[in-house]
């Protein structure tokens, strides 16, 4: 299969970056802190991919979610230094950069915790543009951020294939009305195909 594009969006965390488990870490850490009900990380682990300030809403509740998130990045960005990028991430990158591909990043993640991570694991020099879950009125999986990215990008739906690993990532790029969809993961959606990170290094070799 060979896609000729003029941009590749990649979801953060999960996709480039290997940092879902220190998230769930950082929440559960985060409720212990500040006294509330410590909820089971399987439940923590199923609502990554929501905008941060959604999550901390659902864990909890409104009234605690916006200083839930500061704890939550506080504990979160102390355990930076452990993150890593996903094994073969910087070469794939390395080669869309090389043959002209402009790449961004949507992340739920708030936008500061974002460039961290980006700078920790050395991927920062490789984004063209970034929207974070702070820079929009509506995370994932609205279609908004996707919207907001491309804007920034100069590109539209149909000159981008989306990679992600969650269900927000794909319901936010059907919603946008990308055509393309690569989830990183097992097969549960049907029509996005289903690859491996160095598999996009083959599927895009030609553009």
């Amino acid at each position: 299969m060979v896609c000729v594009v003029r941009g590749v969006v990649f979801d953060l965390d999960g996709t480039l970056v290997d940092t879902v488990p220190l998230h769930a870490r950082s929440w559960v850490e985060a409720c212990r802190r500040l006294g509330l009900p410590v909820p089971p990380v399987e439940f923590v682990y199923s609502l990554m991919g929501l905008r941060a300030l959604d999550i901390a809403r659902l864990l909890c509740g409104g009234e605690n979610a916006e200083v839930a998130l500061r704890v939550k990045n506080e504990v979160y960005l102390s355990l930076i230094n452990d993150a890593r990028p996903v094994s073969g991430a910087p070469e794939v990158l390395r080669v869309l950069k090389g043959r002209g591909l402009l790449v961004g990043v949507v992340t739920s993640s708030s936008r500061h915790v974002a460039l961290r991570v980006l700078e920790v694991t050395g991927l920062l020099g490789f984004i063209d543009a970034l929207v974070a879950g702070d820079d929009v009125g509506r995370g994932k999986p609205d279609p908004e951020p996707l919207l907001k990215l491309l804007g920034l990008l100069g590109l539209g739906v149909g000159d981008v294939v989306v990679v992600g690993d969650s269900r927000y990532d794909v319901d936010m790029a059907r919603g946008a009305g990308v055509g393309t969809i690569f989830f990183l993961g097992e097969g549960v959606f049907g029509d996005p195909r289903v690859i491996s990170i160095r598999e996009l290094r083959e599927i895009l070799r030609f553009v």
